[in-house]
């Protein structure tokens, strides 16, 4: 194309020849785009509707098309504890093997990438942190190790990790990051690291040698990450610019002429930087918000970065149904069948519920059990047709959450009537971590909020979402963050409270018109929420790479007579048959009957406590230990209280204490469950005293109990005797000698003159045996001393 200056310098004849050419260039270019319309007209029916190209065109296409290039993606669960690295190791090898497989049936040269996305917790007291460093050393060792020598290792970093993570990421050939998330505080999961004045030289040698077997990242700066001590420079020399240590910088510039130097990282805490920054130091090479830009800028296939939970897992799966309300009881029978299959071995659990809800309180309890599990145990949610409030709630507790197209995801029914506008409570549920934010007691749906909140922290989840399950009242509104894209639902309490709150646009209306949470699968899949819809239970096992239907896990009769045996009613009668069995005992001594009782039902509470997971050995050893000091009490230091006091003490404890998962409460959950467990020994003790006034009355009238139970005697023989003994005449006894039969503490019983006489002793306690002489003698009280 001519430009205008061109034209201009063109000789004046040949402008004239370009001028009667311009038309004949023209015709020629509008038959061109007719034919081109034409020939392209054939590929589209009468609908305008792009046909389907026929087989053959197809297998042409695809014989001439490209393969496009390998990667795959590995999600890394935070924090790394319990056997997650092993999981993790296992995961991976399956991962490249599948990889490696694909790359030679291609006849590709290049390695394949493999991409880690370190998927962390959101909130700022969480991000991640929480890691063993154990563990996350020891992935890091494995991902630079030879077994994963033959693939590329990529660390995608979308949002803020702190503590020991850092270390596998580093450990990664590449790592792309958010602009705006960070990296850093690796030490944040060693306690006590400010006081120490650093980390352990094992620590620093690990991260040291990490970071020199990669070296994609300055050693200095990950010393920073990992020491709040440490000072880095940046230095320009003749030779380029480096980072070093301040203890470095000294021997460094006697052999180099410095340029510049400038503090990059200033000693008192420690370094962490963002994704802009990294770029800028050199070891972040790219930028990405979400994959879709990852699979950008690694020039790959978005399908090729899709989770493949087949690979994820050598998966030892179980399956548990939630079916109708979530009572307290079934909640606790989940928990106990989880923690019983965990210890198993089991590391997929899967979840299929159909309820529209139920308690609150129970819901949550539940829906944290399954939040706090560890990265090593897999999670899925199964809704095939409703989850409703409570059950909403749990279905989001889970890892993934998998629907039916058409199936429901909704908040409880109206339990409450709507908040005003000077009623933020609902909206804003107060910090479980601010005692004066606390909820007023009785108040169980605003303790339920409280606790969803902390569960939200531990799922980097939206707690306004979660919350929004239980409480109808919350509005919850579709997000877009401006500077990324990211979509997130959230209530505009929760959105004012982030720190890039400015970033986040807000939909014109909520989600859900009139405040009511109601998403079906489709839309809870376009919206996040769920992470995959299937038509079918078969289609939920394919995903996830299992043969065929889990086995399902149901309670049995045991565990239903063990939650029946730990109810407060039955654990009450339990005390009171325990106690008033010693008593028995204690009247009928020699018998055993009343011991046998006692030691049965005792051992029926703590036997159920303990298979409730509430107590030990400790409360056990506890409620032995008081027994044994009340014996002492009363057969071998009568009198002074002490071991009686203390005794009675460490039994009420012990069966507080096996009656609740916590010593100190510190939520107003805790506090409610103290005050059971107070009213299950109080109530066991009012009726154990109702229990002892009776036995005492009626007891020795029992047809059994009669003839091994002495009947006191009648009232008049009773005055009688009494009259008798103040009558009693001891005086004949003074000045002659005798011996102690008992120990005299200072009573006792002695032999005075072939006559067996409750005595006193005078001076000091004297011991059985002791020759003793009768010093004075006044009615029935008869004084006497050692003899010299």
């Amino acid at each position: 194309m001519l430009s205008k200056s061109s034209w201009i310098s063109m000789p004046s004849r040949a402008r004239g020849t370009a001028f009667l050419l311009a038309p004949f260039w023209a015709t020629l270019t509008l038959v061109i785009l007719a034919w081109s319309l034409l020939v392209d007209a054939t590929a589209f029916s009468q609908d305008g509707v792009l046909q389907e190209p026929v087989a053959e065109d197809k297998a042409q296409a695809a014989d001439t098309e490209e393969p496009g290039a390998l990667a795959a993606l590995v999600p890394v669960r935070l924090p790394i504890v319990g056997n997650a690295d092993q999981s993790l190791q296992q995961t991976l090898l399956r991962v490249r093997d599948q990889l490696l497989a694909e790359a030679r049936s291609q006849g590709s040269a290049d390695r394949p990438a493999l991409v880690l996305r370190f998927e962390t917790r959101d909130g700022d007291a969480v991000q991640g942190a929480g890691s063993l460093f154990e563990r996350s050393f020891s992935l890091a060792r494995f991902l630079t190790s030879r077994d994963m020598a033959e693939v590329k290792t990529i660390a995608y970093v979308p949002q803020t990790i702190r503590g020991h993570a850092v270390l596998p990421v580093i450990a990664c050939e590449e790592i792309i990051m958010d602009p705006e998330a960070e990296i850093g505080d690796a030490g944040a999961d060693e306690p006590g690291i400010q006081q120490q004045g650093g980390v352990t030289p094992t620590v620093r040698a690990a991260y040291q040698e990490i970071a020199e077997l990669r070296n994609n990242i300055p050693l200095a700066l990950v010393v920073a990450m990992l020491d709040p001590s440490a000072e880095v420079i940046q230095v320009e020399s003749e030779d380029g610019g480096r980072f070093l240590l301040e203890e470095d910088l000294s021997p460094f510039r006697e052999e180099n002429e410095v340029i510049n130097e400038e503090v990059i990282v200033a000693p008192g805490a420690m370094a962490r930087f963002s994704g802009r920054e990294g770029r800028q130091f050199g070891f972040v090479r790219l930028f990405a918000t979400d994959l879709p830009s990852v699979a950008r800028a690694l020039d790959v296939p978005l399908a090729a970065l899709q989770e493949d939970r087949s690979l994820m897992g050598d998966w030892r799966p179980i399956l548990l149904e939630i079916r109708g309300p979530i009572t307290p009881s079934v909640a606790s029978q989940l928990e106990t069948l989880i923690g019983r299959e965990l210890k198993r071995g089991a590391n997929w659990i899967g979840l299929r519920i159909e309820s529209s809800g139920g308690n609150a309180v129970a819901s949550t309890a539940l829906a944290n059990v399954l939040g706090r599990l560890d990265g090593s145990v897999l999670t899925v949610a199964y809704v095939p047709a409703e989850a409703r409030g409570g059950a909403a709630l749990v279905a989001l507790a889970c890892d993934r959450l998998v629907m039916h197209p058409e199936a429901t995801l909704a908040s409880a029914e109206s339990q409450a009537p709507a908040p005003q506008a000077d009623r933020p409570a609902r909206e804003l549920p107060p910090n479980p971590f601010d005692d004066a934010e606390q909820p007023a007691e009785g108040d169980s749906l605003n303790a339920a909020l409280v606790s969803v909140r902390t569960l939200a922290e531990l799922r980097g989840k939206s707690w306004s979402l979660l919350s929004a399950t239980l409480d109808p009242s919350i509005e919850i509104y579709e997000y877009t963050n401006k500077q990324t894209g990211q979509l997130r639902l959230m209530s505009a309490a929760e959105t004012a409270e982030r720190p890039d709150s400015v970033d986040w646009r807000r939909a014109a209306a909520p989600l859900v018109k009139g405040g009511s949470l109601r998403l079906s699968g489709v839309v809870a899949q376009q919206k996040g929420v769920a992470s995959q819809t299937v038509e079918n239970s078969d289609q939920l096992w394919q995903l996830y790479g299992l043969d065929h239907e889990p086995a399902l896990v149901e309670t049995n009769w045991a565990l239903q007579l063990i939650e029946a045996l730990a109810s407060p009613a039955l654990a009450t009668l339990l005390v009171m048959i325990g106690i008033a069995g010693l008593y028995i005992e204690v009247k009928t001594p020699g018998v055993g009957i009343g011991a046998f009782v006692a030691a049965v039902a005792f051992l029926l509470f703590f036997w159920s406590k303990s298979l409730d997971q509430t107590a030990g050995w400790l409360e056990a050893l506890l409620f032995i230990t008081g027994l044994l000091f009340i014996l002492i009490e009363v057969f071998v230091l009568p009198g002074f209280g002490i071991f009686g006091l203390g005794g009675g003490a460490l039994v009420i404890f012990s069966l507080v204490l096996a009656s609740q998962t916590f010593v100190i409460p510190r939520t107003q959950l805790q506090m409610g469950e103290l005050r059971r467990s107070l009213t299950v020994v109080a109530g066991a003790m009012i009726g154990v005293t109702a229990l002892g006034m009776a036995f005492r009355r009626y007891l020795p009238n029992a047809p059994v109990f009669n003839r091994i139970m002495l009947e006191p005697p009648p009232l008049e023989e009773r005055i009688e005797q009494a009259h008798r003994e103040v009558l009693a005449d001891y005086s004949h006894l003074v000045g002659l000698g005798g011996t102690a039969r008992t120990d005299l503490r200072p009573t006792g019983k002695a032999l005075i003159a072939d006559e067996l006489v409750d005595v006193v002793a005078e001076a000091e306690p004297l011991d059985r045996g002791t020759s003793i002489v009768v010093v004075s003698a006044k009615a029935n009280r008869v004084v006497v001393r050692a003899v010299g």
